[in-house]
């Protein structure tokens, strides 16, 4: 059994007992402190990573790329207001790429096998996710559909799409040579979160998944990215460079704690319209970071 394998299982079993062990509200807001905290910074240094494979070190090139980046996060929040069920459903499908994506980078995937095997296996374990967490808690998930003007998602039809998905990614992973290896331990990664999701709240399982198995792995590849290895001092650079998004992220959070009633409050829709309009021009960093990386 590989490090990688074991780390996974002991996340997953300490996350699944403190679902045990908290209440819905406390999930909630380790949930958010860990979305608000490393989620904010593995995403907070894109210019860094923009400037390292554009080549242009100069304060003009740098503010061009800050202004061009905050205006199209800016148009993602305008997409939001405009057409939210679309905008929804686009952040959901960029999201599935992006989740898979990491994933497959992370477990070191062969550059030799060609560009649409790639896509698919992404695209299914970014799937196998999303339809997972939104089987085990699909109460609030048309909830937030709702709040979006989108049709409710029916249970016995996710059902469908997931033993589908999960025999066709199966399939994927036995039929060729360079995945089959990877089988075993991605049958054991989806059965963990299967049963971390059947008792956490949306939340605290989208922060289990987005924290310990995407922005981690993320940051790990941005700092070799930046700075050309992994070394503990510049794990430290990148950390503090992200800092001022951090503090902000914080301040938001308590302020959020002490404005909002939060038994009251539907903040789903806020939390995920937010979410996609930080994650729309991340995702084209990344992928180009990643292609600069090969």
């Amino acid at each position: 059994m590989t490090k990688i394998i074991k780390s996974r299982i002991i996340i997953f079993i300490v996350s699944i007992l403190i679902s045990y062990l908290l209440s819905d509200n406390y999930q909630n807001m380790l949930g958010f402190v860990l979305i608000l905290s490393i989620g904010i910074i593995h995403g907070a240094n894109d210019l860094l990573i923009i400037k390292k494979y554009s080549k242009k070190d100069t304060l003009r090139g740098t503010m061009s790329y800050f202004l061009y980046y905050l205006s199209f996060v800016l148009l993602g929040f305008i997409f939001f207001y405009l057409f939210p069920s679309v905008a929804l459903l686009t952040f959901v499908l960029v999201s599935i790429y992006h989740f898979g994506e990491q994933h497959w980078e992370a477990n070191k995937l062969s550059n030799q096998i060609n560009p649409v095997k790639r896509f698919f296996l992404f695209i299914f374990h970014g799937s196998l996710f999303f339809i997972i967490i939104f089987i085990n808690n699909i109460e609030i998930v048309n909830t937030v559909l709702i709040s979006f003007n989108i049709t409710p998602l029916i249970f016995s039809y996710l059902k469908i799409v997931l033993y589908a998905l999960a025999f066709l990614y199966i399939l994927n992973l036995f039929y060729f040579r360079e995945t089959r290896k990877h089988l075993f331990a991605e049958i054991l990664f989806f059965s963990l979160l299967f049963l971390l999701t059947i008792n956490s709240t949306l939340i605290f399982g989208f922060a289990i998944y987005f924290i310990f198995f995407h922005s981690l792995l993320s940051i790990k590849d941005q700092v070799k990215f930046i700075h050309d290895n992994n070394k503990p001092e510049n794990i430290k650079k990148y950390i503090l460079s992200a800092m001022p998004y951090f503090i902000l992220a914080i301040v938001f959070l308590i302020l959020f704690y002490l404005l909002t009633d939060l038994g009251t409050t539907d903040i789903l829709p806020i939390i995920f319209t937010f979410l996609a309009a930080i994650t729309f021009p991340h995702v084209l960093v990344i992928e180009k970071m990643y292609r600069n990386m090969k």
